[in-house]
């Protein structure tokens, strides 16, 4: 296996003990029994459980960026703002898995310095980016940072309830479009 695959492999495994077990059952020695390595390997790439639990959140903020790339190659404004406030609203398991880990990831964020300024980071571009889409779309909208924020917040709100089962990803998908619907018409 080379190198970049087994520093995956731990990245992945730190995903998969959020999604079994929670975050706060992540250690070295969960995280090298959940890959299949020693905690002498996952020590060789991570020398530290903080520095494993943020590689984690780089790698899914990074792979959030990328999928968005490809989800909207080749796509008008409109559809880019969709899927840059609407990816997180899982429809499958995979992607709900994928969904809570990342809200564990906010949850941890609480305590953990280094933790919220990536989620800050990360939630601050996405906020200039939709703003920046709103502002083409919508040119007459009053403040449309104002919005962009407003956006964010609902589509983030209708990812909790999907989570926690008080709505469908239909029906969350439809909210989101009629917010999307009310900025931009």
């Amino acid at each position: 296996m080379a190198p970049d695959d087994r520093r995956t492999a731990i990245i992945q495994a730190v995903w998969q003990v959020i999604a079994r077990r929670g975050m706060g059952a992540v250690s070295m020695r969960t995280v090298a029994a959940e890959a299949g390595v020693s905690v002498g390997r996952i020590q060789y790439w991570f020398p530290s459980k903080d520095e494993l639990v943020r590689a984690g959140l780089e790698a899914m903020l990074t792979g959030a960026g990328e999928l968005h790339v490809h989800a909207t190659a080749g796509a008008d404004d409109r559809e880019r703002l969709r899927q840059l406030v609407g990816h997180p609203i899982p429809h499958t398991a995979a992607q709900r898995a994928g969904v809570s880990v990342f809200h564990q990831y906010a949850a941890a964020a609480i305590n953990h310095p280094a933790l919220a300024a990536l989620l800050a980071e990360a939630k601050d571009g996405q906020e200039r980016e939709a703003t920046r889409l709103l502002t083409g779309i919508a040119p007459t909208l009053d403040d449309p940072r104002a919005a962009a924020r407003a956006l964010i917040a609902t589509a983030d709100g209708l990812v909790v309830r999907v989570l926690i089962g008080g709505l469908s990803a239909d029906d969350a998908e439809s909210a989101l479009g009629a917010a999307l619907h009310r900025l931009t018409d």
